[in-house]
């Protein structure tokens, strides 16, 4: 043990300074770029003479440039124009004083000796000096530069050019190439490769130790913190003022519905869609000037504005998305506080609720069925799980309808954990209880009800104790009486006790149309290319932060004649972890699970193939019991092939990591994929580009 601390401590010494010197050098080349060029110059107000001084050596041209006190106001697209400058320019300084946004986006234009014109745009943002230093590459002197403002956020008071760009320290790029670092070369030392190789491999997990326990409570902690950092990035938790009408589904439209004990929504409709002889038809309402408003707040109060996801039914507003939402979080706290509880902070707390039942159920399988299981692997098997549920990257659209989603989600997984049997006897109390989540899931979104196909699955074991009158009543009852409740509540809006209200739905798409006289093989071509899709569609990869691009993929559906091409759909099979399910056959632990797990998210994927309803947040629906089902089959792969048992977790380690990787980028792409999102904070987003980018100018 003595021999071994010292030792440890010289190479973490060692690995600090690596990368200490990596940072310093080459994460930050632009500051020694500058250090080889002429002596800086430019335009700056200086206090002592009170006026603006320059040591241009020639001249600088105005455009819409207004000189005001001690500073230079750019108006729109005013322009810096530096003439007759002949010299080496590598760096654009800009000293400003932000007068309304955080951002500044402007265009850097320059001619070299190889062409007269190029040019790149880089944005400046408040509270990160090193944005205000712009980077430029030109090929030989430059004889001309343009500073073009694209916006009227701030005003100047210095603009330098070759002034020295100073060294950057990235705190987490620091953390993380220094962990990467002392991973190699502790496993290049003979002892530490040994109990790093005893941690991942033969470090059993033990239900009963105390620092195991800790370790997976942490990570769900890290879990929930990261689905608060995604959801809050939206609007904050403030979404009630800040969101248009569109997105008040849950959090004002149905929770005023349900606590004034009706079942229309209180939104005024407008008079030309009341007196429309074709409601559904696109086509028709564009011709009458009716707009479809999509979360526009400009459009809430225009006279021909329809709100678009909302069904419209004889006159009034009606919702399609599930009550129970409304029931158990919205309509309380509205009665509770007199406030509206925020659609953003709702759907955080079901997709956390989520996130910690998923990681219970993992729990329960690897104690109850994983036998001898490695503690590493049942820690970082919570994270792939976590990272191929699609949880973190369905958080990022944050809509009114991941509010159902996710809670139709939480109660599928809950459902499960309580059903699925262990070697304890299962009480009748879980039965029904589980039975009951099942139920509720439909309440919360309609689509869930196949979730219910895989209850005679997992109580299959347990059938000689359940086929009597308590067991199956405790099966029934649940489904029969919130059955009753929606079918109630269907026939009192709809006329019918099975119809949600999808097919009087406002959308680009005539519902009422379906179905359509498309030619069979028509549509089994469409529905092949949406199981592609979904499975097997890769996203857009690059070199350049955040690496995995929002990618349109268009596909034609069969409700309608357009080709949809809205969301980017990344086909859980992308997640290496995944590919682990194409060894199935090795499995015989819960072996009818995974196999009514795979169907039924097939049967999901045909349903909304064939109305037309793909979108890239639908994989989340059984993305989760996929990457559930992948770990088991990991695991069983390495019981059976005990002597390459270890190639084959280390594979699993390196598909998981990569996955979780993926998984991060993919959250940031999405992030920045939807138009009418903005960060709340830009300085966070750009601060992460410089950490992973590692190119100096903010994009």
């Amino acid at each position: 043990m003595n021999r071994v601390t010292p030792m440890f401590a010289k190479k973490l010494i060692l690995t600090l300074l690596v990368s200490f010197f990596l940072e310093i050098t080459l994460f930050n080349y632009t500051h020694y770029a500058t250090l080889f060029t002429s002596k800086a110059f430019g335009v700056m107000y200086s206090e002592r003479e009170q006026s603006f001084i320059s040591n241009l050596p020639d001249s600088l041209v105005f455009n819409r440039v207004v000189v005001k006190d001690s500073f230079f106001i750019p108006l729109s697209n005013s322009s810096f124009k530096f003439k007759n400058l002949n010299t080496e320019i590598t760096s654009i300084y800009i000293n400003p004083v932000f007068l309304k946004e955080n951002r500044q986006r402007i265009r850097i234009i320059w001619a070299d000796e190889e062409s007269s014109e190029r040019f790149i745009d880089v944005s400046i943002i408040k509270g990160l000096d090193f944005s205000n230093y712009i980077n430029i590459n030109p090929c030989g002197k430059v004889s001309e530069l343009t500073v073009v403002f694209l916006e009227l956020n701030l005003a100047i008071k210095a603009i330098e050019l070759n002034k020295t760009i100073p060294i950057a320290f990235m705190p987490i790029r620091f953390v993380i190439i220094g962990t990467i670092l002392l991973l190699l070369f502790c496993l290049k030392n003979k002892e530490y490769r040994k109990k790093i190789s005893y941690f991942c491999f033969d470090y059993l997990y033990d239900r009963n130790n105390r620092w195991q326990k800790i370790w997976f409570a942490a990570f769900i902690c890290f879990a929930f913190i990261f689905n608060f950092l995604v959801s809050y990035s939206i609007y904050g938790f403030k979404d009630n003022e800040l969101a248009p009408k569109w997105i008040k589904m849950y959090s004002h439209h149905m929770t005023d519905a349900f606590l004034k004990g009706q079942l229309h929504l209180d939104i005024e409709v407008p008079k030309a869609l009341i007196e429309a002889e074709k409601p559904y038809d696109s086509k028709y309402r564009e011709q009458y000037g009716m707009l479809v408003n999509w979360n526009e707040k400009k459009l809430d109060n225009h006279e021909n504005s329809l709100l678009g996801d909302h069904t419209y039914y004889d006159g009034k507003y009606y919702s399609y998305f599930g009550i129970a939402p409304v029931v158990m979080l919205f309509a309380p706290y509205k009665l509770i506080t007199g406030h509206y509880l925020p659609g953003t902070l709702g759907t955080f707390l079901f997709a956390s609720l989520a996130t910690i039942l998923l990681l219970l159920l993992w729990k329960q399988i690897a104690q109850s069925y994983l036998n001898k299981i490695p503690y590493f692997f049942f820690l970082t098997g919570g994270a792939v799980l976590y990272a191929s549920s699609f949880i973190p990257i369905v958080l990022v659209e944050n809509r009114f309808h991941t509010i159902a989603q996710f809670s139709a989600l939480a109660f599928v997984i809950f459902g499960m954990l309580c059903l699925l049997p262990t070697k304890q006897q299962l009480p009748f109390y879980r039965i029904f209880l589980g039975c009951l989540c099942f139920a509720l899931a439909v309440a919360c979104r309609p689509s869930a009800i196949f979730w219910s196909l895989i209850i005679p699955v997992v109580l299959w074991d347990k059938r000689k104790e359940i086929l009597n009158i308590k067991g199956l009543s405790a099966i029934i009852i649940p489904f029969v009486v919130v059955g009753s409740i929606l079918a109630w509540y269907n026939y009192a809006r709809f006329g019918s006790f099975f119809d949600f209200g999808s097919s009087y739905m406002i959308t680009m798409a005539n519902q009422m149309a379906f179905p359509s006289l498309m030619n069979p093989v028509g549509k089994l071509h469409i529905v092949i290319k949406a199981f592609l899709f979904v499975l097997f569609n890769p996203p857009s990869i690059d070199v350049t932060f955040p690496f995995v691009n929002h990618k349109i993929s268009a596909v034609q559906m069969s409700k309608s004649s357009f080709m949809y091409n809205k969301e980017t759909i990344i086909g859980v099979f992308c997640f290496p972890i995944m590919w682990f399910l194409f060894f199935i056959d090795k499995v015989k632990i819960l072996r009818n699970f995974i196999f009514a797990a795979l169907f039924i998210s097939l049967l999901s994927i045909l349903i909304f193939a064939l109305i037309g309803g793909i979108v890239f947040r639908y994989s989340m629906d059984f993305s989760w019991i996929l990457g559930l089902c992948s770990l088991i089959c990991t695991f069983c792969l390495f019981e059976r092939q005990q002597i390459q048992g270890r190639m084959i977790f280390k594979a699993y380690y390196i598909f998981g990591f990569i996955t979780v990787i993926f998984v991060f980028f993919s959250v940031l792409s999405y992030r920045s994929g939807f138009d009418h999102i903005t960060p709340l904070d830009p300085k966070i987003w750009y601060y992460l580009a410089r950490t992973f980018g590692v190119i100096c100018n903010v994009p």
